[in-house]
């Protein structure tokens, strides 16, 4: 087993598990006369939805794997550093406003609004 498809296998196994659970549970509850009709409605909806775009997809993910991490262009990688760089200054200078004023409120004295 590939370690790119151990979600998607896990993810089979879990609602293969509910789906039979709940299936056991609508057997006890209406019957065994439900048992049949529901298995085989479920066997057929199963496999004309298998047989659709979405098994075609889960079969070519399971045979191809995951895909791999994507190469990040240089121009990107650029980018991104200026960006960062200019958030730096920005949070520098977010720090000096608030000391700022930090300050200019300790050198001003207490004062009640008027009112």
């Amino acid at each position: 087993m590939r370690e790119s498809n151990v979600g998607l296998y896990t993810a089979v196994t879990i609602v293969s598990v509910v789906l039979l659970g709940a299936f056991i549970a609508l057997s006890v509850v209406i019957g065994e006369d439900f048992a049949i009709p529901a298995l085989l409605t479920g066997g057929v909806t199963g496999a004309i939805v298998l047989r659709g775009p979405l098994g075609k997809a889960l079969a070519q993910r399971i045979t191809d794997g995951a895909v791999g991490p994507v190469e990040v262009p240089p121009e990107l990688l650029e980018e991104m550093d200026e960006m960062r760089h200019r958030m730096v200054e920005l949070e520098e200078r977010v720090d000096f406003t608030e000391r700022l004023l930090a300050r200019q409120r300790a050198d001003e004295p207490a004062q009640l609004p008027p009112g």
